[in-house]
């Protein structure tokens, strides 16, 4: 199986730590890697409830953190010579990424395995692959 195109999907900072395996997969495929990260519009009125911080404080904070995110993961794609394409976008995860896929022509997707990105797997026409 070839990957050309595969997309990194992100929606929370602590996600990082499997950038390394999805570069390595690039990486050995031969694969662009597009990483998105998205904040979810439904977390950041969960946590605004929970915090009793204003939302648009959260979004903010988070939007910062996910930059970071993004931008360290392309540092560690370019030292292993895999070209990447940096996304960010705020919504629901299902809908952006399905929008992707479609956009740019995704091979496969990649997410980390947890209870939110479930959908994910569900909704995806591309191969889901879980790290």
């Amino acid at each position: 199986m070839k990957f050309k195109k595969v997309i990194l999907v992100l929606t929370d900072p602590s996600d990082q730590h499997i950038d390394e395996s999805a570069i390595q997969l690039c990486k050995r495929f031969k694969s662009k890697l597009f990483v998105l990260f998205i904040i979810e519009t439904s977390r950041i009125s969960r946590l605004a409830r929970l915090t009793h911080k204003k939302s648009e404080t959260l979004r903010k904070k988070i939007e910062d953190e996910g930059w970071q995110s993004l931008y360290l993961i392309e540092d560690a794609a370019d030292k292993t010579g895999v070209s990447t394409s940096l996304h960010l976008e705020n919504g629901i995860a299902t809908t952006i990424v399905n929008k992707y896929i479609d956009a740019y022509s995704i091979d496969a997707l990649l997410v980390k395995r947890k209870d939110e990105t479930r959908k994910l797997f569900v909704s995806s026409t591309v191969p889901v692959i879980g790290l």
